[in-house]
């Protein structure tokens, strides 16, 4: 038996204050995170930036991430990953940015470094029967612009 959504709704764009986004990162994240300090979000177009400060064992240090095409489907949150700095802005490899989140987040995050790509499981914030899906993301100023695909809520159980 299939079922009829409740809602649904056509595509549409949803507009994101960055200001306001690295706010409720910079008061929520460390909580969850002990070595996180402090986290920046920016970027140019469809690439978004991502900068984190932390204390690594107890020494300053500083992680900037790009991103492009970020996608949400079925509850997921995907993206391609396309530079990690470290410290001073050397190059840090994938690899061992995957490595850390599989030791740190295994259930919450993976990153396949063959092909960059990362994946956030949102099951825990998005409740079932919600289909949400983002088309692309793009940041203009202090503002994420992110185009949702037609998605519907369905009743569940």
């Amino acid at each position: 038996m299939v079922l009829r959504p409740l809602l649904s709704w056509d595509g549409f764009s949803v507009r994101c204050d960055l200001d306001l986004l690295e706010r409720l990162a910079n008061r929520e994240l460390p909580r969850r995170v002990a070595a996180l300090r402090e986290v920046r979000i920016g970027g140019d177009g469809s690439s978004i930036e991502i900068v984190a400060r932390l204390a690594w064992q107890g020494l300053p240090a500083q992680l900037s991430v790009e991103l492009t095409e970020l996608r949400v489907y079925r509850r997921f949150l995907g993206c391609r990953v396309e530079s990690v700095r470290g410290p001073l802005g050397l190059p840090v490899p994938v690899g061992v940015v995957a490595a850390v989140l599989r030791r740190a987040v295994p259930r919450l995050v993976r990153l396949d470094p063959a092909d960059r790509v990362l994946l956030v499981d949102l099951r825990e914030w998005v409740p079932p029967g919600v289909e949400l899906g983002v088309t692309a993301a793009n940041v203009s100023g202090r503002v994420l612009e992110l185009r949702l695909a037609p998605g519907s809520l369905s009743p569940v159980g």
